[in-house]
């Protein structure tokens, strides 16, 4: 029997092998570790040979520590985005009784400070979380968070609350919600949709829970002590939620924004192939050193800017970027708008809670369909229609029924739209630092929502606050833009893909 070195034509895996095969010769044999040679021996392979290799990584779309990591995301979310986003509206009713020589849009700007703090800091969360693990920078961050909420409690002036409740927990919502987001898409692939879905629903459960909750806390006790009992909530749920998260550190780096990323289990055979390559004749299980080698390579603080060569990436910055200066319009005066038309304030902490609830249902519904249809079809699709329901139904909703008709579309689609962001990201840029990479997207966002909110109250106080017909067109201009930069991702993905296909053609005709 001759001796040679195997010549890996194919690989594919399985759970606890890999299978290596070359069809020269009707010679056949099965080769197994047990009968290695002795230490510095080469061993002796046949034509076709079988390499029976342990492989102990977690596997992908399934199991308790990938579901796990999903309930912690949730968790995350349920939370990170309430005091300064989706229950705000219900602290700005009563800001207004607390500070009233305050205007409307300086109490908004409050709100608007944190989520855009939480979102600008992104380009530095992201880095971190992907630089020091998932689990520590969230810990960190739930820290930051609740002591925020606490030193928020005993403000006196409005600029304090710039300060902690704007500012501090701005910073803390981002080193959670980084780790948080980018964490279900180094867990699944097939299920991704679903699982990011899920996921990001917490924000719409959290607010459809918390807001009814906060406003009856605030009728029994006063807002201050509210705001303590919502800081003992976060270190109990959002700290538990951070011990459940963790990043995979056997996934493929990101190399070249030019070249479209591996996914799945085909993936996961190529890179155990490669290990194979390099792997060290007498000692078959190099490949889980080789793998933990690779989890010890961090990458480095300007690696993550790469892609700014992309125009993938540019399309959906600029998306955000354009949308969210009207994205948490809504959300912000909802309840004093519906109080505008004749509702009372209860009736309008109802709607808002009925829009959390609907945007919890829009990102599981649109995420499982994002995992069976095309994901780009349907980010468009919620696109597009979150920016008519602002555009057109708000502006001619007079009656509760018509109201809350707008409140629940706009809802469901917005929802759907958040959650399939991160989806789009980690398809076109692979999962291994998506907390970087989303996270220098969403810095753009923080800059749209920096100057939002504060814009459709500058544009209410100036009418005295007789229409709200500027606040909805600038709204509805805003996320009607938004949808055009999605469009234009759409067509720079097409195009990406289409030139795959044809470099992977021309590969396959020259060999």
């Amino acid at each position: 029997m001759d001796t040679m070195p195997v010549p890996l034509a194919s690989a594919t895996r399985t759970d606890t092998m890999i299978t290596v095969a070359e069809d020269q010769g009707p010679s056949s044999s099965t080769f197994s570790p047990a009968t290695l040679d002795p230490p510095g021996t080469p061993p002796s392979f046949s034509r076709s040979t079988t390499l029976q290799v342990i492989d102990n990584r977690p596997r992908m779309d399934g199991g308790m520590r990938a579901w796990l990591v999903v309930l912690g995301s949730f968790l995350i979310h349920s939370f990170c985005f309430a005091p300064t986003e989706t229950i705000y509206g219900i602290f700005e009713l009563h800001y207004h009784d607390i500070f009233p020589r305050a205007t409307a849009s300086s109490i908004a700007f409050v709100g608007t400070v944190g989520s855009a703090v939480t979102y600008l800091f992104g380009f530095l969360a992201g880095i971190v979380a992907d630089r020091f693990g998932f689990r520590v920078t969230a810990l960190f961050g739930t820290l930051l968070m609740t002591a925020s909420l606490v030193l928020s409690s005993f403000a006196t002036q409005l600029w304090h609350l710039f300060l902690t409740q704007g500012v501090m927990f701005g910073v803390g919502a981002s080193l959670s919600y980084y780790p948080a987001v980018a964490a279900p898409s180094h867990w699944f692939v097939s299920k991704r949709g679903l699982a990011t879905g899920l996921a990001v629903s917490g924000v719409g459960a959290g607010g459809s829970f918390l807001a009814p909750l906060t406003h009856w806390l605030i009728d029994k006790l006063d807002i201050q002590w509210t705001l303590r009992a919502l800081a003992l909530f976060c270190l109990v749920v959002c700290g538990t939620a951070s011990c459940l998260i963790s990043e995979r550190d056997d996934l493929p780096a990101y190399e070249s924004v030019s070249q479209e990323s591996s996914t799945g289990e085909e993936q996961q055979g190529m890179e155990m192939s490669s290990d194979l390559h390099k792997t060290d004749k007498a000692d078959l299980s190099v490949t889980e050193e080789a793998r933990q080698l690779q989890a010890q390579v961090k990458p480095g603080f300007f690696e993550s800017f790469k892609v700014f060569r992309d125009p993938q990436f540019l399309a959906l910055t600029m998306a955000e970027l354009t949308a969210s200066v009207g994205y948490l319009i809504p959300l912000y005066y909802m309840q004093t708008y519906a109080v505008f038309i004749g509702l009372t304030p209860q009736r309008g902490a109802m709607i808002l809670g009925l829009s959390n609830g609907a945007s919890f249902t829009g990102r599981i519904a649109l995420g499982i369909l994002s995992d069976y249809i095309s994901n780009a079809k349907v980010l468009l699709l919620c696109a597009w229609m979150t920016a008519i329901s602002v555009t057109i139904l708000w502006t001619f909703s007079t009656t509760f029924a018509t109201f809350l008709s707008m409140a629940l579309i706009f809802g469901f689609f917005a929802g759907g739209y958040v959650s399939l962001v991160p989806v789009a990201v980690a398809e076109s840029f692979g999962a291994k630092q998506m907390a970087s990479t989303i996270g220098l997207m969403y810095a753009a966002s923080g800059l749209g929502i920096l100057g939002g909110s504060p814009l459709a109250g500058f544009l209410l106080d100036s009418t005295l606050h007789t229409s709200y017909l500027p606040v909805t067109m600038t709204a509805g201009a805003s996320m009607t833009l938004g949808a055009l930069c999605i469009s234009s991702w759409v067509y720079f993905r097409w195009r990406a893909k289409k030139a795959a296909k044809e470099a992977e053609a021309a590969t396959t005709v020259a060999h």
